[in-house]
């Protein structure tokens, strides 16, 4: 499985949240996360919707590289850096690549009983899945326009 910029989180996963708050990690995932060097998953409440922003360390120095390009003062810069880095939730894995998300997360994201993993290409959600199917219909809505507007790539070395 390629890691780091070619590591992409495909699928849609249902999973059961146990009795002792665990939750298995899709297998499909803990491929691309490669859980047997990390040991750990990162999540992060949405600011905008009822769900968790999660990924592996490589997906932390991706969202890290964006925010350092802006101006280092800035209003967005210095909120964005405090979302993240008073929210950011390092949930650890066990051998079978299951979590244990804490109170906090679990409430933000209205989890009871089970939860829906969302690949999001460089990183997944996590969704209760009775509160998933609208924000996937409004996404395809979106996607029908923006997929007009694609164009196709140039070949590499094309300098047009």
């Amino acid at each position: 499985m390629r890691r780091g910029a070619g590591a992409r989180f495909f699928g849609s996963y249902v999973n059961k949240i146990d009795a002792k708050g665990r939750l298995a990690t899709p297998a499909a995932f803990r491929r691309v996360l490669d859980l047997a060097t990390d040991n750990v998953i990162y999540c992060l409440p949405s600011t905008e919707e009822p769900c968790l922003e999660c990924g592996g360390a490589e997906y932390i120095d991706y969202l890290l590289a964006m925010i350092e390009d802006l101006d280092p003062y800035s209003e967005k810069r210095v909120a964005l850096e405090r979302a993240m880095a008073t929210q950011m939730t390092p949930v650890p894995t066990d051998p079978e690549g299951r979590i244990n998300l804490p109170e906090e997360l679990r409430k933000h994201a209205q989890l009871n009983g089970q939860a829906l993993f969302a690949g999001h290409v460089r990183s997944f959600q996590i969704w209760n899945p009775e509160l998933f199917a609208a924000p996937l219909d409004q996404a395809k809505k979106i996607a029908n326009d923006a997929k007009r507007s694609l164009r196709n790539p140039k070949p590499e070395g094309d300098a047009a």
